[in-house]
């Protein structure tokens, strides 16, 4: 019998996959008031606990099904292992059951938008994709759904890849790495070491120019991708191919789709359509396809969009950026391409990050930082830095909330400038998660932007 530990999202749909397949399970949540109503109604034959688990049911469970917001070093799981349990997460039921291809996406930034792309080009190719994990669809939710699909494309953080063991894909990738759930991990390498997991068993290993060292391949192809230029790519490499004077994305001396097609312009925006094209190499997809998918897709909400123009000013929502990495790309697309200078809105929960790779690119493109939220002086440290090669001063203002942050962007920011929303840091302080922070942000910026 199976322990659901963790009663979220995912847990729940670890009780319909069981419930569809007839297996028999006991739930657990840890937090005492948590209500159980609706799931006691649905999933009657299923019996449930919170806040403690009940001693009386060590003997009637052998494996324990992980929600990935539970980490493998809670004291309670970690003597539930002792004691001989087996610990597995929702992505490790996926892969004992899954019958389809299976297409792996993983990375501190950008996994979203990269799971979403693959998805749209294999579906203009004609395949019946199902898209999911860590972003829409929970995995086991598509196996049990009444579609029959050709292949999987599922984004994975790095805690459900924690408890994964048997995933087989065709291809996989770890599109980048930067300091994140510092919380939860014994530093960067016991990162790295989650995020890499994706490679165990995989027939192409989708891999960053300079990262091949971490790489921990088994078998199978590496493929690269990067900004590099034609004279050195290899037919295993992708990156931007020269013809005829244009530029375009591309592998080896293959051009596949102009960069001027695409409707997102930026180096990032590059990166994640390359990851695509080499994601995609062990399916029949026409450069036609990608072309159609690129020149349309306008990005995903929460992602450095564009909200609102007034006055001649950008207002951009990055709620998505919860960690340093992302704000960083965030402030160096926009700030090249902004004709004015960057307002940033930062701050939250700061997951024990290093905010000091904030400081160079802040006094690059930033002419003030508006920081609200729990963790907001730890930035603010981190920025005001003493640096002997410090250029030219940024205002670094301290407020309460996002109401007080969006208001005094809206003082600062003149013709040309662009604010920029992009958090580094966890919501749950003031939001219960990103999209509501950056629905808030929005409706801000719509109240601020009125006459």
């Amino acid at each position: 019998m199976y322990l659901v530990a963790g009663l979220g999202v995912t847990g729940q749909s670890v009780l319909r996959y069981f419930h569809s397949q007839g297996e028999n399970c006991l739930a657990f949540d840890t937090r005492a008031d948590f209500d159980i109503s609706s799931l006691q109604q649905e999933f009657s034959e299923v019996e449930f606990a919170l806040q403690e688990l009940p001693s009386g049911w060590l003997p009637r469970f052998d494996t324990v099904v992980l929600s990935p917001g539970i980490s493998k070093a809670e004291p309670w799981v970690e003597a539930l292992r002792r004691s001989g349990k087996q610990v597995i997460g929702d992505i490790e039921l996926f892969a004992r059951a899954v019958g389809a291809p299976v297409i792996a996406i993983t990375g501190s930034n950008g996994k979203s938008t990269v799971t979403t792309l693959t998805g749209m080009a294999l579906q203009q190719a004609g395949y019946q994709v199902g898209v999911g994990g860590n972003i829409g669809e929970p995995a086991l939710d598509l196996l049990i759904d009444d579609n029959e699909y050709d292949v999987y494309v599922l984004e994975l953080s790095s805690f459900q890849l924690e408890t994964t063991y048997s995933l087989q894909t065709e291809s996989s990738t770890v599109l980048n790495i930067s300091e994140d759930h510092m919380d939860r991990y014994n530093g960067i390498e016991d990162y790295i070491q989650a995020k890499t997991k994706v490679f165990a068993d995989t027939e192409f290993a989708v891999i960053p120019f300079g990262f091949s060292e971490f790489a921990m391949v088994h078998h199978g192809q590496l493929l690269h991708f990067g900004l590099k230029q034609v004279n050195e790519l290899t037919d295993m490499d992708y990156g931007i191919v020269e013809l005829d004077g244009k530029l375009y994305l591309g592998h080896g001396q293959t051009a596949q789709v102009a960069i001027e097609d695409m409707l997102l312009q930026g180096g990032h925006h590059q990166l994640n359509a390359l990851a695509m094209l080499a994601l995609c190499r062990p399916f029949q997809v026409e450069n036609t396809h990608f072309i159609e998918v690129l020149k349309r897709f306008n990005g995903l909400p929460h992602r450095t969009q564009l909200i609102a123009n007034h006055n001649q000013i950008s207002w951009v929502n990055d709620s998505k950026g919860t960690n340093v990495g992302a704000t960083i790309t965030a402030i160096e697309s926009l700030g090249a391409a902004c004709s004015g200078e960057l307002v940033l809105i930062a701050g939250g929960v700061g997951k024990d990050a290093d905010f000091s790779g904030l400081k160079i690119p802040v006094e690059q493109f930033c002419k003030t930082v508006v920081l609200f939220g729990r963790d907001r002086e730890d930035i603010y440290h981190a920025i005001q830095a003493t640096d002997l090669q410090n250029e030219r001063e940024v205002d670094v203002l301290l407020v309460e909330d996002l109401n007080e942050a969006v208001n005094r962007a809206k003082q600062i920011a003149t013709s040309g400038d662009c604010v920029l929303f992009s958090p580094a840091c966890a919501s749950f302080d003031q939001f219960s998660n990103y999209v509501q922070r950056g629905e808030v942000f929005e409706s801000l910026v719509k109240q601020c932007c009125v006459e």
